[in-house]
């Protein structure tokens, strides 16, 4: 075997060193530079959530908002005084119904189903459940629920799904809990 040259020499000490910067890189360099962006990121998560700590607001604030939330509270008393809590009779279960019938026909939606599915005991009330399909548009359904809104009587709607017919009728499906 012969002698290398000096400038062999130098490329293989070259080559030897680009290997090893190149494992040094692989396996020391990018763990510790991945730990430490996970380290930035928690940290900026931290600093985040204390940034939105807010500071004590002012008393004034705080008894302005008082306020304003009493007189809420006032006036849901005085709505809720007005609301009929009345779920238990069959006949109470007819009258209701028979509005809520008299309400959809007043705001165009046809019934196509209304069927009774029971009661539902919820604290402090038992809801008499009934499944509704009807037809509409959706500006009339927004219309029948802003009158059932303003009924005196309480009423719950779960389950509320609506698919596209044809033109702007929707057929309209839900749980009515009266």
């Amino acid at each position: 075997m012969r002698k290398l040259s000096r400038f062999e020499k130098f490329g293989i000490i070259a080559a030897i060193l680009v290997v090893c910067t190149f494992f040094y890189v692989k396996r020391v360099y990018e763990p510790q530079e991945a730990r430490l962006k996970k380290t930035v990121k928690a940290l900026n998560k931290v600093i985040g959530q204390v940034n939105n700590l807010k500071e004590v607001p002012p008393q004034a604030t705080v008894k302005y908002k008082l306020k304003a939330n009493r007189e809420k509270l006032e006036e849901l008393k005085l709505r809720m005084k007005n609301n009929q809590l009345r779920t238990g009779t069959a006949r109470e279960v007819t009258r209701l119904l028979s509005d809520i019938n008299k309400k959809m026909a007043d705001h165009g939606l046809r019934v196509k189903a209304l069927a009774p599915d029971g009661r539902i005991k919820e604290d402090p009330i038992t809801w008499n459940l009934f499944r509704i399909d009807m037809v509409g548009t959706f500006y009339e359904f927004l219309d029948f629920m802003q009158a059932l809104k303003d009924m005196p009587d309480v009423v719950k709607i779960e389950g509320l799904r609506m698919e596209k017919l044809d033109g702007r009728r929707l057929k309209i499906t839900f749980n009515l809990m009266i």
